[in-house]
């Protein structure tokens, strides 16, 4: 018994020796490795594994609406349809988050709370800020190789995914937040939506921890604020996108 907890405890030591050691290294300098090159390709791989966890929605009543919305905010602020690849994700977490690949994942749960379509744009915006300001890429690309590196030693493909939005997470500084939400009002603004809703989102549901790995729930009064103090110009009356039926079956097919 001693002489096998003695090989577990010498075999503990030359792990995290070998660990830290690794984690010294600019590995992307020393292997001569383009971060872009390294990046996407962790992106694919990352992606392919995180996609069998999802149950996609293709339910008509709820993509169609989405679509609509994401068109919407995308040629109103010059953003290109293929640069965003929405998926609807049946699941009863309140929740939606950026990821790998330009993806943006919405739970119909969370569609399920929303008031409005303004406010479920407000989510939507957030995200896609974060995308659209490389918060994303960034943060896979920064910890690349430790992460294949550590998926390689373990041999376990689904600890990749969870690392990656482990990094994704923790590289989500209130820094960024901001700069999503603020991001995020500008989009509902040349929308011709109501700015203030995201303000209206992040004080609503700040418990159910919405909005790109929120750590600080507390902090998102505060980030009502910040939208509120912003100033916007007067683009006339605020509109609707989706028809009240539309809306109505939308949430109907999320329950």
């Amino acid at each position: 018994m001693k002489k096998i907890f003695k090989e577990f405890i010498i075999s503990a030591l030359l792990f995290f020796g070998i660990l830290f050691i690794t984690l010294q290294v600019d590995w992307m300098k020393t292997l001569h490795l383009h971060p872009t090159i390294v990046g996407d390709k962790l992106s694919e791989w990352v992606w392919k594994v995180s996609e069998m966890s999802l149950w996609k929605v293709n339910d008509h009543d709820v993509c169609a609406p989405i679509d609509s919305l994401v068109s919407e905010m995308c040629k109103a602020n010059g953003i290109s349809m293929a640069d965003v690849h929405v998926v609807i994700n049946r699941d009863n977490e309140v929740n939606a988050f950026a990821t790998v690949g330009n993806h943006l994942i919405i739970n119909t749960a969370l569609i399920n709370k929303m008031k409005n379509e303004s406010q479920l744009c407000a989510v939507i915006a957030h995200e896609m800020a974060h995308l659209r300001l490389g918060h994303i890429q960034s943060a896979v690309r920064q910890q690349a190789i430790i992460t294949v590196f550590l998926a390689m030693i373990t041999g376990n493909s689904d600890m990749l995914a969870n690392l990656t939005t482990k990094i994704i997470s923790n590289s989500i500084t209130r820094t960024k937040e901001d700069a999503a939400d603020e991001q995020g009002a500008r989009y509902l603004h040349a929308m011709h939506l109501d700015p203030m809703e995201m303000a209206n989102t992040l004080e609503t549901f700040e418990s159910y921890g919405v909005l790109s790995y929120l750590m600080d729930h507390a902090d998102s009064k505060k980030r009502a604020e910040h939208i509120r103090k912003m100033q916007f110009s007067n683009n006339g009356p605020y509109r609707k996108i989706l028809s009240e039926e539309t809306w109505i079956r939308l949430k109907k097919a999320c329950l």
